[in-house]
């Protein structure tokens, strides 16, 4: 009787352990998402003062980096429904951290041109593209992020397709999803990589910059995807 005794104390202890066990650490899948979340979140801060940076009315006390930085985790909150300064793991807590020095030291860098304002003086297209160069340096080849769209609708033809994605393999994959307008987010295994591609939709601010640019767009239609490559030792 005494066996059987034993191995149920055993299986009990393992089931506590499961039970109270260290959460699991991220996948490449969530390392993707989150990265692909957090730029949108960033991103959404300087959509919501385009209409004041458009007009040149954007108050001083609005560009403060206190005031950005706090708009950045509210819209992250209200992306992930998650607060920011509490990642789940330490390795989300490096990516969240890459990305808050990233979003402090653009938003910096050109605080006084968001102020002065002007028609399309700061847009967020032009934020997030240097908000990503600088991630991606601070990622050290771990993970990248970029963010392209079709030939015909590219205003800057230096963030075509061809022009960013230097890999024949994972060109080939983001190429065909961006020709045929793919809507839906995706994910495939190149070797060892993960490479996700994340759609977007055409948001106002966007619609009418790009008609300006003699790029006509509607509201809602599909507007390129954010390509997110994660190394597996990341």
């Amino acid at each position: 009787m005494s066996r059987p005794v034993k191995f149920l104390m055993v299986s009990v202890a393992v089931v506590g352990l499961l039970t109270l066990g260290v959460q699991a650490a991220p996948s490449q899948g969530d390392v993707s998402k989150e990265i692909n979340l957090i730029t949108n979140a960033a991103t959404a801060v300087v959509a919501g003062l385009q209409a004041k940076i458009n007009a040149g009315t954007l108050p001083a006390e609005e560009a403060d980096a206190g005031k950005l930085r706090q708009a950045f985790l509210e819209q992250f909150r209200k992306l992930a429904n998650a607060d920011f300064q509490q990642a789940p793991d330490p390795k989300l807590e490096e990516i969240r951290k890459a990305f808050a020095e990233a979003f402090d030291a653009v938003t910096g860098r050109y605080r006084s041109d968001m102020v002065k304002g002007g028609q399309d003086a700061f847009v967020p297209a032009f934020f997030r593209a240097q908000l990503l160069e600088l991630f991606n340096k601070q990622a050290n080849g771990k993970y990248q992020a970029i963010v392209t769209t079709r030939p015909s609708e590219l205003i800057n033809r230096d963030s075509a397709p061809d022009k960013i994605i230097a890999d024949k393999a994972v060109l080939d994959f983001v190429a065909g999803l961006l020709d045929k307008g793919e809507v839906e987010p995706k994910s495939t295994q190149i070797g060892q990589r993960l490479v996700s591609y994340w759609p977007m939709r055409i948001a106002e601010p966007c619609a009418t910059c790009h008609l300006r640019n003699g790029l006509e767009q509607k509201v809602g239609a599909f507007g390129g995807a954010t390509i997110v490559v994660v190394e597996p030792k990341f």
